[in-house]
């Protein structure tokens, strides 16, 4: 077996990184189990080579792990498949496949070559996945789970002629308890109803029994609508499933304007990634709080917005995607504890008290606050009060996370925990985050900045890297610092023959050019010294932040891009 970490960089531009990958020979099955089994709270993935059992095609394909068995007789990795990888493709692969090891009969697929990747993210998966024999275990599951929809994908055999079959469709009935026959037979414990809707506009539905794979002697079922099942795929809350999206939010000439005509924000258009992490920056007045109200459909507008792939005006749809956290932290309960509002909020997205008590002890132990759990929330400090907040956004496991300006009023120490916090729930969860901040330099934790203008809506948007290089000389400047603060060395060093603009931050000035940054240097210098201003340090590549950025550009003195 080989192993790499590499936290540093990614598989290819839109493609998560990855920590681990394992490479296991098909004869090794039983170790990338275990490998898997190690790893069990992991989003894990694979690629597969080896044969189709069925008909001894050679299959190359990539998928997402849904469970791993290690039996005494059997040993099977089921897949979710994701991508066919095959060159030439005869047939299509089914949506779940079971992978046994080198040789398997009993598997869909006999494995020569497996690779596993251990994302950086939790499993946070409602899938479930059962061999046909374990369908009590499923019944007993969907109990528990109460959904009020499950979308289900069998793949069997037809009990009157044993013909393979596969269906899918919604769940409307399931037991654990014997049906009992009109002539003492018994139907094997656990079975669902499952309900399939007719392709195109001909026909009736049909309500198909899924039992589990034992002898069946003249039940009162219609054979023809009974399925033995061998693989049973169950998406408990497929109701709320988000359609297929490129970008994770994405705003085109998004535009809110008021009954008098005056518009707040105009043609804002930008995307973001899955798991990307975007700063919105910008004055008082600017559009930042109209634009998220915008996006999550709290405010009317026009041009397009959508969160996962819907459309952000079908609020009622949206909302399971999105969490959204305010400014103002009285919206809590305050005479409830954190797990408490977790619980209350979470109600509303008809997720399980059970659900919710088991996240929110996750989530309040990821933001270090779980000791605080049966302490009132108006109990916790400022710092504790905003993780509990973002811990109740977070209870029904959005896509995105909105914050309005979660570091306002928070000192220094504490807002750089609290992103810390974020960029935590950022790689472990997977979540896209977007946050509102008063404070520049906070976006060069982003991987994104979106910069706002009053007047002007949306001015530049892009990675904090591309927008610092898009300055004079890629963003470097001669940096001069004073023996002690001078007001006339501003003045001085903008006079200075090729200098574009200089920034002043107290004893620090950063001089911005397009001539070589060695020659402005001297000149600086000289400049200075005639004046009889004290110079401590002159550095001939300082580097441009953030804070250098939305100066110089609300300033007007350079021009906004937006990134494609």
């Amino acid at each position: 077996m080989v192993e790499k970490s590499d936290l540093d960089s990614a598989l290819a531009e839109g493609a998560p990184t990855f920590v681990e990958e394992a490479y296991f020979s098909g004869a090794r099955l039983a170790e990338a189990i275990d490998w898997c089994i190690a790893r069990n709270d992991r989003e894990l993935h694979i690629d597969v080579q080896g044969t189709l059992t069925s008909s001894g095609r050679e299959v190359k394909f990539k998928g997402r792990i849904l469970k791993v068995k290690k039996g005494v007789l059997s040993r099977r990795i089921a897949v979710y498949v994701e991508e066919d990888l095959r060159r030439r493709r005869r047939g299509d692969l089914e949506l779940v496949l079971t992978v046994g090891g080198d040789g398997a009969t009993q598997e869909d697929v006999a494995a020569t070559e497996i690779t596993l990747q251990n994302y950086l993210k939790r499993n946070l998966s409602d899938e479930l996945y059962y061999d046909g024999k374990d369908l009590q275990q499923a019944v007993k599951d969907l109990i528990r789970i109460k959904s009020e929809q499950s979308l289900c994908t069998v793949w069997g055999k037809r009990a009157s002629d044993k013909l393979p079959i596969m269906i899918t469709g919604n769940v409307v009935g399931f037991s654990t308890e014997a049906l009992q026959p009109q002539k003492g037979t018994i139907l094997p414990e656990g079975f669902l109803e499952v309900r399939v809707e007719p392709e195109g506009v001909i026909g009736d539905p049909k309500i198909y029994l899924v039992a589990q794979p034992q002898l069946l002697i003249g039940p009162r079922s219609n054979p023809n609508l009974t399925i033995i099942a061998d693989k049973v795929y169950i998406q408990p809350f497929a109701w709320k499933e988000a359609p297929a999206y490129r970008d994770v939010l994405e705003t085109r000439n998004l535009t809110v304007k008021l009954k008098s005509g005056q518009k707040l924000i105009e043609n804002v258009t930008f995307a973001l990634r899955e798991g990307e992490m975007l700063a919105i920056i910008g004055e008082s007045g600017a559009g930042k709080s109209t634009t998220v109200k915008a996006l999550i459909g709290d405010i009317p507008s026009t041009g397009v917005s959508r969160i996962a792939g819907i459309d952000s005006r079908q609020t009622t749809k949206v909302r399971h995607f999105f969490g959204y956290c305010p400014q103002d932290l009285s919206y809590m309960y305050e005479t409830f504890t954190p797990l408490e509002n977790i619980i209350a909020f979470g109600k509303q997205y008809d997720i399980p008290e059970w659900q919710l008590i088991q996240r929110g002890k996750s989530l309040l132990r990821d933001f270090g606050i779980l000791s605080k759990g049966n302490n009132p929330t108006k109990e916790l400090s400022g710092g504790e009060q905003r993780r509990a907040s973002i811990s109740v956004a977070m209870g029904h496991m959005p896509k995105v996370l909105l914050m309005d300006e979660p570091t306002s009023g928070l000192d220094p120490d504490n807002r750089t925990e609290l992103w810390r916090y974020l960029n935590y729930i950022n790689n472990e969860y997977g979540t896209s985050i977007i946050v509102i901040t008063h404070y520049p330099i906070e976006s060069e934790f982003c991987d994104k900045v979106a910069v706002f203008m009053r007047g002007k809506s949306l001015v530049a948007y892009g990675s904090p890297r591309s927008l610092k290089e898009s300055m004079p000389n890629n963003g470097f400047s001669v940096g001069v610092v004073l023996e002690e603060v001078d007001p006339r060395a501003r003045k001085t060093l903008e006079a200075i023959k090729g200098v574009r603009f200089v920034l002043q931050r107290g004893e620090l000035l950063k001089v911005f050019t397009d001539d070589p940054l060695e020659v402005i240097a001297e000149r600086c210098v000289t400049a200075l010294k005639e004046k009889g201003i004290p110079v401590k340090i002159v550095k001939t590549k300082a580097v441009a932040d953030m804070v250098d950025y939305y100066i110089a550009i609300t300033r007007g003195l350079i021009q906004g891009s937006l990134e494609k």
